[in-house]
């Protein structure tokens, strides 16, 4: 008797315990859900901050000015009306040289007698400031 009253107690409490174990596995569920929904917007802010980051120095990048100690390939990349600038002093093709990416504004404009400050100053204007001296 003692054995049967025992079991009907046991599945009384089962049935009124199951929705709370329910309840924990749905919570439980929701938790591992939420974790990685966070994981994955960390994710993604790490990416956005690194992108803005990279944009912050490709701005301030761009509003610095060309120096004498620039290469050739870095200046030509620098901004689309380079292009004019050095056909202007009879350097049009530049993109293709072979030194380009090591020789320096002030090595090409003593190389093809250039007047170097004339030569920064017509590519500073470009950026819209005022011309800059060699570097």
């Amino acid at each position: 008797m003692a054995r049967i009253l025992r079991d009907r107690v046991r599945a009384r409490i089962e049935r009124q315990l199951e929705p709370a174990a329910r309840s924990a596995r749905e919570l439980r569920t929701a938790v591992a859900e939420t974790r990685a929904a966070a994981d994955d917007l960390e994710a993604r802010l790490e990416r956005a901050e690194a992108l803005a980051a990279r944009l912050t120095e490709d701005h301030a990048a761009a509003r610095r000015p060309f120096t004498a100690s620039m290469t050739v390939h870095a200046a030509w990349a620098r901004h689309p009306g380079t292009a004019r600038i050095f056909r202007a002093h009879h350097l049009p093709a530049c993109p293709d040289c072979a030194v380009g990416a090591d020789e320096t504004l002030a090595e090409a404009a003593f190389g093809y007698g250039l007047d170097l400050d004339d030569l920064l100053a017509r590519l500073n204007d470009l950026l819209g400031g005022p011309g800059q001296s060699a570097v």
